[in-house]
């Protein structure tokens, strides 16, 4: 990649995902020689912010202007850096020509999107012409999928080096930790509900009843793969962890499709069985009171009362996304709207410092050998462990430490970082471990 004034841009650095990742950037330019700048649609904001943020002790980032519907002014942002971290969504309105900045710019690029259906888009528009450029365009690169699809990796790398065999199955149980989300503007942040809003509004595929729906376009085992790892929405009563489970929050037709193309995209590397399958799901003890005098069976009943308030929804959710009726949409859309904080908005800071999350992780391998992990991350998932994921994965691709691969184009997180990115995580506080 040819010399370039920055390595890292933060673009959309005003918004409340952006400040955080800002804060980030400040934090391991503390440590790390970086040379980086933030970037948005006003210079007076962009200015307050880094003159907020940074202390005056230390090197500020340069301040760049641009709107994502600007095409000149993109092209130029994208032309002076080695890496773009998009934050300036919904990416399904805005999000395209910034990918086509980047292709056309020699820039790699990170971004947060969830809109499952604007990623297929992507892939099919612009996967060609970014592998040509040897570019890593990597969506998805936050709470979701990030560290869903690290695990997944890391997990099959240790069936492979503990039973020498291709991995078959790996399921990932969620759990929160810390401080309890009590409120909704702790749980969810406006550009979350932005994402949402946009697929209510404009996703007409079948990508949320489709966890096959970002393989690659000439997989001749898409039907087989869409099968073996259809979405359920049921609850139940899992051995492994001792607890009732329900569908993974905020959505859980998002880390599926990211996982099963790393998966395709890495056929080859013999990580992987033909017939691998991926599973996810939220551990409802997490979410439910503890009542420290009464034995672990006696949150049974609100594991499961917990686990029907979650499931029916996301189950209505999806049925609205796959199906074809405006109204139900509409009608969907208003409540969402209406629930959420405005974009810009987010967690309190006690709730982003407050927070964590561990992921129990099981695999299987090809004859049927078993193996347990951990991941255990600092912060709150979307909104503190998020960013710092997201700018140690920048920083990883402009300085070469990650993103050895040779997978280029439009590809997943695990698939563009590599395995290297487990290492790298621990910046970010997220650890992994075998049981």
């Amino acid at each position: 990649m040819p010399a370039k004034p920055f390595d890292v841009v933060v673009f959309g650095a005003t918004g409340f995902t952006g400040r955080q990742a800002v804060l980030a950037m400040i934090h391991r330019c503390a440590t790390q020689s970086v040379t980086w700048a933030v970037a948005g649609r006003s210079a007076d904001k962009l200015a307050a912010l880094v003159s907020e943020l940074v202390p005056s002790a230390a090197e500020p980032p340069a301040v760049l202007v641009a709107d994502a519907d600007d095409l000149d002014a993109v092209h130029t942002l994208a032309a002076q850096t080695r890496v773009l971290i998009n934050l300036a969504g919904p990416y399904a309105k805005r999000g395209e020509a910034v990918v086509q900045a980047c292709i056309a710019n020699g820039a790699h690029y990170l971004d947060l999107s969830g809109e499952t259906f604007w990623v297929q888009q992507m892939i099919a528009r612009h996967h060609r012409a970014a592998k040509s450029a040897k570019l890593k365009i990597i969506p998805c690169c936050g709470y979701e999928s990030l560290p869903f699809d690290i695990a997944t990796l890391w997990m099959a790398n240790q069936v492979r080096e503990h039973h020498a065999e291709p991995c078959r199955e790996v399921k990932v149980v969620v759990s929160f930790t810390g401080k309890r989300i009590t409120s909704v503007a702790d749980a969810v942040s406006g550009g979350t509900v932005a994402s949402l809003s946009s697929m209510l509004e404009l996703d007409t595929t079948d990508c949320v009843r489709n966890p096959a729906c970002l393989l690659p376009a000439d997989a001749s085992d898409a039907h087989e793969v869409a099968e073996r790892n259809a979405y359920r929405f049921i609850p139940r009563f899992d051995e492994d962890v001792g607890a009732v489970t329900a569908p993974n929050i905020p959505a859980p037709f998002v880390n599926p499709p990211i996982v099963l193309r790393s998966q395709a995209l890495m056929a080859g590397e013999g990580l992987f069985a033909p017939d691998f399958r991926y599973a996810e799901a939220m551990n409802m003890k997490s979410m439910v009171p503890e009542v420290s005098f009464l034995p672990d069976a006696a949150s049974l009943p609100l594991q499961w009362a917990a686990a029907a308030s979650l499931a029916a929804p996301l189950a209505n959710l999806s049925a609205a996304l796959a199906g074809p009726l405006k109204f139900e949409r509409g009608a969907l859309r208003k409540v969402v709207d209406w629930l959420a904080p405005k974009p810009g908005k987010g967690p309190s800071e006690e709730a982003l410092s407050g927070t964590g999350y561990v992921f129990d992780l099981f695999a299987v391998s090809q004859s049927g050998k078993k193996l347990r992990g951990r991941l255990e991350a600092q912060g709150h998932p979307g909104y503190r462990s998020t960013p710092e994921m997201l700018v140690t994965s920048a920083i990883g691709l402009a300085k070469g430490t990650l993103g050895r691969t040779p997978h280029v184009g439009v590809v997943t997180p695990a698939a563009g970082l590599g395995i290297e990115a487990v290492g790298a995580l621990r910046e970010a506080g997220v650890t992994f471990s075998l049981a």
